[in-house]
């Protein structure tokens, strides 16, 4: 009986030691104020979404390519966070796009490979970073 009990503890102890996830979901406003201090703040929406308004700096990488009015994963994502971030995989950044949906998932993408300081804004551009009237940029 011991035994399957520390069985069962070392097994539940494995699966949630691999359940990576990354920092925290936080609001627009903490984002904005955190960019203020230097964080990187990255957009994950498509190119015509960041290029009709915008998070003032923010920089674009899409997790999410449109084509042919279907949303394609891009591949590259991590590879280009990457290189904005020179590799440093403890760097702080913030990913926001319209709802919060794409970065939830981006985000989680990011922690599993190796990145440990990696915000989501949780109700994204729409819904919470203009309903905060922070700053945008327009095309």
């Amino acid at each position: 009986m011991k035994k399957i009990f520390l069985f069962t503890l070392i097994f539940c102890a494995t699966l949630f030691a691999q359940n990576i996830e990354y920092k925290a979901d936080i609001t627009a406003v903490e984002a904005y104020n955190m960019q203020k201090n230097g964080v990187i703040l990255i957009d994950t929406r498509t190119k015509k979404e960041y290029d009709f308004m915008r998070p003032k700096n923010a920089i674009l990488i899409e997790s999410y390519f449109e084509i042919n009015g279907q949303r394609v994963f891009n591949e590259n994502f991590v590879t280009q966070v990457e290189d904005l971030v020179n590799m440093n995989l403890s760097k702080e950044i913030i990913l926001i796009c319209r709802s919060g949906s794409r970065t939830k998932e981006a985000a989680t993408i990011l922690a599993k490979n190796g990145f440990s300081n990696v915000y989501n804004v949780k109700s994204g551009f729409v819904y919470d970073w203009m309903k905060s009237d922070l700053p945008i940029e327009k095309n």
